[in-house]
């Protein structure tokens, strides 16, 4: 069986470190900028479809954070981070903008 919380947190870190990269997040995984604020361009574009603005994005990191920490969830909402997660990472990856990011390749 596939430990969720396990993949969950692999994904996350390696969001994190493409967001950190971007600009997106600060050293300390925070927003960098304002949340009313929209994404750079080509967050935007990657995450078109995903993530449609910060406030998402905030979500996703927190209960994906929750998980890591080994925090309750309950199984819809690790299941549906666990899913967003893998999306998110993968269409990140797929864009220009990950080329020297961390790899999900041997997931």
């Amino acid at each position: 069986m596939v430990d969720m919380r396990t993949e969950l947190s692999l994904w996350i870190e390696c969001v994190e470190a493409i967001l950190i990269d971007r600009g997106v997040l600060d050293e300390d995984g925070q927003l960098a900028w304002e949340i009313d604020c929209q994404f750079p361009k080509e967050i935007e574009d990657a995450l078109d479809g995903f993530i449609e603005n910060p406030i998402e994005l905030v979500g996703l990191l927190r209960i994906s954070r929750d998980a890591r920490d080994g925090r309750p969830l309950s199984p819809a909402v690790l299941s549906a981070a666990h899913l967003m997660a893998r999306e998110v990472l993968q269409a990140l990856q797929s864009s220009e903008i990950a080329d020297e990011s961390p790899s999900m390749s041997r997931y």
